[in-house]
């Protein structure tokens, strides 16, 4: 509960933070570029050369898919025939969308420059310092103006008003307060009123808030003539009404979030105002407030967000209860966070149409960053502005702080919501399933929450080290706050537009090729998402470390602040990386033993590898991770740091290991595919450092959380001991529910699946015959005249691995696989790696398999010098097999008469 006696302690002062209306200014802007760059972009569209691409593309059908993500393969011919379609596409979306703005920021700056001549102009404005017989009221204005401690006196003009108010405005760097002429008259008969009206216009002057206003009212008006307007027009003589009402809730939706963004800049600038009024000046203010007859109620609330001031009641009750500045309102992040979600698709879009981004492993990855850094310092300034702020007021005049777990889950709602709100949204059809959206969103709130908490507490932490007055400290340490949570939340847009693309609802979507790699390419499960997060996280870390690496050093900004938890986190990294740097080799003499089998492929050996030295790291940090948040003196902040201390020490070792086993002495082997030491340095260092720290910190917030829960339901004399068990018990449970949910994802099993074939096979010899037209690249390449056929061998050394499961499903793993044969005096050598899942039927001697989906596979055909490519989506099958205990023989057969017979044995691994 905040204390109701720190209101005296509060009046007058005024924090070295930014102020309330700066953040809820750049919200509004972002609200405005974000909902207007689809405007332009459908009003400058050229009907007819839209029309020419679509049946361009069309046509297109009968040829191969241009890209295929399961295989990694590209068709040049289709993909020179798609940008033959498109042509210049990309040029004329970049062109709509900067055609837009720049109508947008036009239309705007005439608005914001007009805007005072207009004034002066409509309302007959009289300069004071014209005026006779002025020079009392001249004199104690100046008076006024030192005593707010403004440099450069404004320009005094009066209006022929009768109410006892002022107005100020302008247009750098001339600045403008309105006197009414009640007010004039209120300087003779009551200079009490005329003292706290001017005083308040003054504060204006001295929050330096009358650009941003003006700036806001001009933006309010710019969006209706410059977007709302156009799109009108053009929508009702080009699109049928059914379709227009389904676009209206849209741009209607649009039009509300600017109006209220606007609305909240004016908002806060007034009660910013009135919070630097002091004793009587604030209590003739309260007066006045108290006397104005604009009405109070649901309704005037209401319209009250389509006006540029606040109502009176509403200022009335800031004065009265100056503890509110304390709280941080959730609504602001909702507001915030609403226009980002709505900027960020379509500026994702226009991303992607430029030449180059942020390196990244893709264009959408490079470009969904950009964009998470363009809106993330809005957001930023928002976020860290306000529970900066209400940290400071409870500092300064007591209260407690907002702890900004509702303000965070508030921004990530706003974010949420928003993206759905988007114009490219409602153009959409492959949304994911309910179930996963939901399953995003929940994380993306409890990312949110996690945000929140984060810069609330580290507020406390640094304004609890700087004294009261020092404002240069004070000012520093909320810049330093500020730019690491424009990097964090950099980080969490993109992760949400990523995330996003991801689990559309498509064939070759990320999730239906993690769900292939886990045994079931039709169910995409809970475990799939798990695995998307982690694929997620390695990417970056391969491809683009520095993406993972700001966003970590970001999260330790707090770690400043307080020295002593920091060395004690310090020293529990230290500790914990020590002992798993010992114990680290240990797991050398496991892999040997395991690597004598004679059927591990190379392949299969670098995953056991992989798992027996990457895996045991992540536990490390992970536990030290959740020590050091099972420590209450320690917050989840100092558990990154003593996990990336941890790391720091087991990365040389990691990098060791890795590299003495990449084949384990089998790497002069023709199989062998030993990978570059500095591949496996990079691999090592970055999971050490970027990889594991993350999880780590995932499993610290978890731990914290759980403990707080269990911290409150529980007496404090039993508390330790039951809420130690209380945390085992619901890590035992997750751990149950994914190993039940990992054994119950494929579908059942049926019949004709014969047991036989269950279990992990190995080539032993394979045989594949193949006809050659003469026309065919193959036929080119060796000099055919006339059509033949090549007959290709393998055997044990060139074989590959085949692991068949009871529920109906295979995987290939083409670690080492290579056949060859002869062709017209030519060598044919056919080499494949990669992987390939799909479902199989075994019964009565007939063999299927079908709904194949292939992961990194490549197949490729040497000849001499010369390769040609021939990977290709993974087709069904059927041929005969005779299965009898070690041994199993499949034989394929195709129409075009190719047939292929192999025979394994089955693996002792």
């Amino acid at each position: 509960m905040s204390d109701p006696t720190a209101g005296p302690a509060l009046a007058g002062v005024t924090p070295p933070l930014p102020s309330p209306a700066l953040g809820r200014f750049v919200a509004a802007v972002t609200a405005v570029v974000g909902t207007s760059v689809f405007g332009w972009q459908t009003v400058l569209i050229d009907a007819a050369r839209t029309r020419q691409r679509a049946e361009c593309i069309d046509g297109l059908r009968g040829l191969p898919a241009p890209i295929d993500v399961r295989t990694g393969t590209v068709n040049e011919e289709s993909a020179a025939a798609v940008r033959h379609c498109l042509g210049t596409l990309h040029a004329d979306a970049v062109r709509q969308m900067l055609v837009g703005m720049a109508v947008l920021a036009g239309v705007t700056a005439v608005i914001y420059l007009a805007a005072p001549w207009c004034e002066r102009r409509l309302r007959d404005l009289r300069r004071l310092d014209r005026m006779p017989g002025t020079e009392a009221l001249r004199a104690d204005l100046s008076a006024l103006v030192r005593e707010a401690g403004l440099r450069r006196a404004p320009t005094f003009v009066v209006s022929r008003s009768a109410r006892v108010s002022g107005n100020t405005f302008g247009a750098f760097p001339v600045r403008y307060v309105r006197l009414d002429l009640g007010l004039v008259h209120a300087h003779r008969v009551a200079p009490g009123v005329f003292r706290a009206v001017v005083l308040h216009e003054l504060a204006h002057l001295r929050n330096a808030d009358v650009g941003l206003t003006r700036l806001t009212i001009a933006l309010a008006w710019a969006f209706p003539l410059a977007v709302l307007v156009p799109v009108a027009v053009n929508y009702a003589g080009a699109v049928p009404a059914a379709h227009l009402l389904d676009d209206v809730w849209r741009l209607a939706t649009f039009a509300l979030v600017v109006q209220v963004s606007a609305w909240s800049v004016l908002r806060a600038r007034e009660f910013a105002a009135d919070a630097r009024l002091t004793g009587a000046d604030a209590a003739t203010i309260r007066a006045l407030l108290a006397t104005n007859p604009t009405r109070a109620g649901r309704w005037p609330r209401l319209a009250a967000m389509f006006r540029f001031q606040p109502l009176a009641r509403a200022r009335a009750d800031e004065l009265d209860r100056p503890v509110r500045r304390v709280s941080a309102r959730p609504v602001e992040a909702l507001g915030a966070g609403l226009a980002a979600g709505i900027a960020a698709p379509p500026l994702a879009d226009l991303m992607a149409q430029l030449p180059r981004t942020l390196g990244g492993p893709d264009p959408l990855t490079g470009g969904a960053f950009l964009v998470g850094l363009l809106l993330g310092v809005p957001l930023a300034l928002v976020t860290t502005g306000a529970l900066w702020r209400s940290a400071w007021w409870a500092r300064h005049g007591g209260g407690t702080a907002a702890g900004g777990g509702l303000f965070g889950a508030a921004l990530a709602v706003g974010l949420l919501v928003g993206r759905r709100l988007a114009w490219s949204a409602a153009y959409a059809s492959d949304r994911p399933a309910w179930w996963i959206e939901l399953a995003w969103a929940v994380l993306g709130i409890a990312a949110g929450v996690l945000l929140g908490r984060w810069v609330a507490l580290g507020a406390r932490a640094h304004l609890r080290r700087i004294p009261v007055t020092d404002a240069g400290r004070t000012r520093l340490a909320w810049a330093g706050a500020a730019t690491a949570t424009a990097l964090l939340i950099a980080a969490f847009v993109a992760s949400i537009l990523i995330l996003d693309s991801w689990s559309a609802d498509s064939e070759v979507s990320m999730l239906r090729v993690l769900a292939a790699r886990e045994g079931h390419p039709e169910h995409v499960t809970v475990l799939t998402l798990g695995d998307t997060l982690g694929w997620y996280v390695r990417v970056l870390a391969d491809h683009a470390p520095y993406l993972l690496a700001l966003p970590l050093a970001a999260a330790l900004h707090p770690v400043l602040a307080d020295r002593h938890a920091t060395r004690r986190a310090l020293r529990l990294g230290i500790v914990s990386g020590v002992v798993g740097a010992v114990a680290l080799p240990l797991v050398v003499v496991g892999i040997a033993v395991a690597a004598r089998d004679p059927g591990l492929g190379p392949a299969a050996l670098r995953s056991l590898v992989d798992g027996h030295t990457l895996l045991p790291v992540t536990l490390v940090e992970m536990t030290v991770a959740v020590a050091a948040v099972a420590n209450r003196r320690l917050s989840v902040w100092h558990a990154l740091l003593a996990a990336g201390t941890a790391g720091l020490l087991l990365a040389p070792v990691l990098v060791a290991a890795m590299a003495a086993l990449p084949c384990l002495g089998t790497a002069t082997g023709p199989g062998c595919v030993r990978p570059p030491e500095q591949v496996l340095a990079v691999r090592a260092i970055s999971h050490a450092l970027l990889v594991a720290p993350v999880f780590a910190t995932l499993a610290a917030a978890l731990g914290a959380a759980v403990a707080a829960a269990l911290t409150v339901v529980v007496r404090p004399r039993h508390r330790r001991w039951l809420t130690s068990g209380a945390a085992v018990l619901v890590l035992l449970g997750a751990s149950g529910a994914v190993a039940a949910a990992h054994r119950t994802s494929g579908p059942a099993a049926v019949t004709g699946h014969d047991g036989c074939l269950v279990g992990v096979w190995r080539l032993a010899a394979g045989r594949y015959h193949v006809p050659v037209p003469a026309d065919s690249p193959l036929g080119t390449i060796t000099g055919l005249r006339q059509d033949a056929s090549v007959d290709l061998t393998s055997g044990p050394e060139t074989g590959f691995a085949s692991a068949y499961r009871i529920d109906g499903t295979a995987t290939d793993l083409f670690d080492r696989a290579a056949a060859e044969g002869f062709l017209n005096g030519h060598t044919v050598r056919n080499v494949r790696r990669g992987m390939q899942t799909y479902r199989w039927t075994a019964h009565a001697g007939r063999y299927r398999q079908r709904d194949g989906v292939t992961a990194g596979d490549v197949n490729l055909l040497r000849v001499g010098d010369r390769e040609l490519d021939i990977s290709s989506v993974m087709a069904d099958s059927e041929g005969s097999y005779r299965c009898a205990g070690d041994r199993l023989v499949i034989r394929m057969e195709a129409d075009d008469g190719s047939w292929g017979e192999e025979i394994f044995v089955r693996s002792g691994a």
